[in-house]
């Protein structure tokens, strides 16, 4: 009897449960008319979309912003007179998407930090947003302010904030009172080098400086945090496990985003090996997320029929999967890639509720406007292309395949993401392919599900189970990282290329309209095809041409000079002791843009910092022909620099003015002073000489000095530049290589006068970012990089010497 009152009870569960699926479908569809607007046709409005994507990104071509109500006005005109036309349609939305990014962005300008207030001191109340960076003796964090006495209209402001040698822990959520001294925001302006500037744009931020008296900074209170306090507890709880290793900052970079303390040995491997994607938590980790949860919801749900007789179980799991992966982007910090993945998650599922299942290409364009709608920034970050970049890629693969293999998977994503990877990291991982066959199964359903539930068990104070977890897991990683490190060293593990061309970017299109229609029994040739045409390009120049480039090294110096026989450097630039390189920074990445794979002739000049700092580095990652230098003592299987000592690259001589043994002393006299001939012109390469120097130079030969164009020497510093000297060079242009705000204070003020009442053209890497000059027949010509590549974020710097 029990028995059948049992299978009635669950015949009755049943009927319930299909009497709701039923009933929600109606309700649904009753609805539908409120998700079309949003949703739209799958033909007109998923180009408008397109279109308004691409108006957004026009701003990253543009050096100046235009007002945003002329693209408004062009918006408005489209849409009266040509609103039933596609054309009018696709040019409106382009229109629309240019006049939003316009006015948000000029927004954002119009509360730059005024050059008035740089290298003053300024107090301030606010509070510690995200997670601080600390390194050795060096804190960095995010600043909101709140009030600032001396300055006003910087409350409500972020500002990127230093502190050297603080005795106090900088947590998320504090309230402090600082004295602090700021400067605009400001990066190497050079061709290769990461764009600082555009970093911190994106991020917001209006400034960055260091506090002036940490001795006499206030904590005012403590706030709460839910998202940024978890972050903290988390990574402290984690960072208190064991000694420092790559498996325990690789966990860090998994649970909580944060790979500040990874070194940049082991986040060099990933790129090479292309596995980088699977330390930046994304799409591929939300949506694992989102269907452990779902999964986990089906299984504990079924024996609760009666739990869905008013909502569907599968339309249930929903809401919990979601919110299971916003918690886990709030753990991450909602970095853009885990925005992009939360909206499209979020799109799916509103398709889902609704019954109007979409695909994936247009909830891609859906999310891409809905993230541009709420954060304009998003455009600036490199994220934000390769995440939209590489669900497109999936999003074509998969299309009309149902389910596609993983090395289908993984040989379209290496091709697709080629153009990409060339603009933003200049080189091509051979391996990435075979590599992440092996990676990403190992990653999704071993590494990150264990690691995860191991931080979970953590947050919920069960440390003595997730204990042995983690511990076991670091073990892994570290071996995972010595295998990633050994394979980024093997020969033609990675390609660098120099910059694409015009018609390298055509080749792109083509190749990638033939693998997506072309016979499968071409593909193989087709790559081939590809990859030549990815590596046909000379390096060389013309053999009447030279190129000097006075690289943006900040307070040094890094010169190449570049002919039709070889490459030549002049100094590396400063290291500093926090093990930041000017070398890795600026000088490799160009040489890598300009697709030198060796160095013909390096030359230290002297054995200063700021001169000789990045020399291991070069010779770490490119195989040097000759070293010169004052200091052999200092420079390993380096020759000599003396005068009298000269050598050709092709039609381009190189002679060594000093120094000699009669040379005065001091570090800064025994500089390497070259002289470059190309096609009867000169160049007077002086390094850090003095005036004892100068003074012996005018001496033994002053006719020798003649040169049309000279590097100031010194960095423009009062020990230098004698009016004498500059009379003898008698240049028509004169090169200083300074940081901006140094504290040194050069270039000084006395010291261009005294160029510029000589009717010389002064030209700083202050003012100017990296300098280029082109010799042939007819003279030389002069480009800048804050000419040439100047964008809108780029604020408009002062010179020292005008402040």
């Amino acid at each position: 009897m029990d028995f059948n009152l049992q299978r009635t009870r669950r015949a009755r569960d049943i009927f319930l449960c299909l009497y709701a699926r039923f009933r929600w479908e109606r309700c649904v569809c009753a609805y539908k008319r409120h998700w079309l607007p949003l949703i739209g046709r799958a033909d007109g409005s998923s180009a408008c979309l397109f279109a308004f994507t691409c108006g957004v990104s026009i701003v990253l071509l543009l050096p100046w912003l235009p007002d945003w109500t002329w693209p408004a006005l062009v918006a408005g005109c489209c849409l009266v007179l040509w609103r039933n036309r596609p054309f009018g349609r696709l040019v409106c939305s382009a229109s629309i998407g240019l006049s939003w990014a316009c006015w948000s962005f000029n927004t954002q300008l119009a509360v730059a930090f005024p050059h008035q207030y740089e290298r003053e001191d300024l107090r301030l109340v606010g509070v510690v947003s995200g997670l601080p960076d600390q390194r050795e003796a060096v804190t960095k964090f995010e600043f909101q302010v709140r009030s600032a006495l001396d300055y006003p209209a910087l409350a409500g402001q972020r500002l990127r904030l230093s502190c050297y040698r603080c005795d106090w822990v900088v947590e998320p959520g504090q309230v402090w009172q600082l004295t602090v001294r700021l400067k605009r925001p400001h990066g190497f302006a050079s061709w290769g080098a990461f764009d600082y500037e555009r970093y911190l744009f994106r991020h917001r931020i209006v400034a960055q400086g260091y506090i002036r008296t940490p001795d006499q900074a206030s904590l005012l209170s403590q706030e709460v945090r839910l998202g940024a306090g978890w972050r903290a507890r988390l990574r402290q709880q984690l960072a208190g496990m064991a000694s420092d290793s790559a498996g325990k900052h690789m966990i860090l970079a998994l649970v909580i985003g944060d790979k500040s303390q990874l070194e940049p040995a082991l986040r060099d491997a990933f790129q090479v090996t292309g596995v980088a994607h699977l330390m930046a938590i994304s799409g591929l980790h939300i949506g694992l997320v989102f269907a452990a949860t779902l999964g986990l919801y089906r299984l504990i749900s079924w024996p609760f029929i009666r739990w869905h007789t008013v909502i569907p179980r599968q339309s249930a799991a929903l809401l919990p999967a979601l919110m299971a992966s916003i918690c886990y982007a709030a753990l991450a910090g909602f970095a853009v890639s885990t925005q992009r993945a939360l909206v499209m998650l979020i799109i799916y599922c509103a398709c889902q509720l609704a019954a109007r299942p979409q695909s994936l290409l247009r909830i891609l364009l859906l999310t891409v406007a809905m993230l541009l709608l709420l954060d304009v920034n998003s455009i600036l970050d490199v994220g934000f292309w390769l995440s939209c970049g590489a669900v497109l890629v999936i999003a074509l693969v998969a299309k009309g395949r149902g389910q596609v293999g993983l090395v289908r998977i993984q040989l379209a994503l290496w091709l697709g993401m080629l153009p990409l990877t060339l603009l933003f990291f200049g080189r091509v991982s051979l391996i990435s392919p075979i590599v992440n066959l092996v990676a990403v199964p190992l990653f999704c359903l071993l590494l990150i599900p264990a690691t995860l539930l191991a931080a979970l068990l953590l947050t919920l104070g069960q440390g003595w189970v997730a204990t042995p977890i983690l511990n076991l897991l670091m073990v892994v990683y570290d071996h995972i990282a010595q295998g990633l490190l050994w394979l980024a060293e093997l020969n033609y593990a990675a390609l660098p290329l120099a910059s694409i061309s015009l018609w390298q970017w055509c080749w792109f299109a083509l190749t990638g309209v033939a693998l997506k229609f072309g016979k499968r029994k071409s593909i193989p040739l087709l790559g081939l095809c590809l990859m030549l045409g990815l590596s046909a390009r000379s390096v060389s120049l013309p053999k009447q041409q030279m190129q000097l480039t006075l690289l943006d090294v900040g307070q040094g110096l890094a010169m190449v000079v570049e002919t039709a026989g070889g490459v030549l450097v002049y100094d590396t630039g400063p290291r500093y002791s926090t093990g930041f390189s000017t070398a890795k920074a600026v000088l490799m990445p160009y040489l890598r843009t300009q697709g030198y794979r060796r160095i013909n002739t390096l030359v230290i000049s002297h054995a200063d910092a700021d001169h000789i700092g990045g020399l291991q580095d070069v010779l770490d990652q490119l195989p040097v022909d000759e070293i010169y230098t004052s200091r052999v003592d200092r420079v390993s299987d380096a020759q000599l620099c003396q005068k009298g000592q000269h050598w050709a690259m092709g039609l381009t001589e190189f002679e060594f003015l000093g120094p000699d043994p009669q040379t005065p002393e001091g570090s800064n006299n025994h500089s390497c002073v070259l002289l470059i001939k190309h096609l009867g012109q000169r160049v007077l390469i002086t390094g850090d000489i003095e005036k004892a120097v100068e003074r012996d130079l005018l001496r033994r030969d002053p006719h020798a000095l003649a040169a049309d164009v000279m590097l100031i020497p010194h960095q423009g510093s009062k020990t230098s530049s004698i009016p004498d000297f500059i009379d003898a060079v008698a240049p028509s242009m004169a090169l200083v290589a300074a940081g901006y705000l140094n504290h040194y204070g050069h270039p000084h003020d006395d010291v261009i006068t005294r160029y510029r009442a000589r009717d010389i053209d002064v030209r700083s890497t202050v003012d100017s970012g990296s300098i280029q000059l082109r010799f042939d027949l007819d003279g030389y010509r002069v480009s800048t990089f804050r000419t040439v590549k100047q964008r809108f974020w780029h604020y408009q710097k002062v010179s020292n010497q005008h402040r």
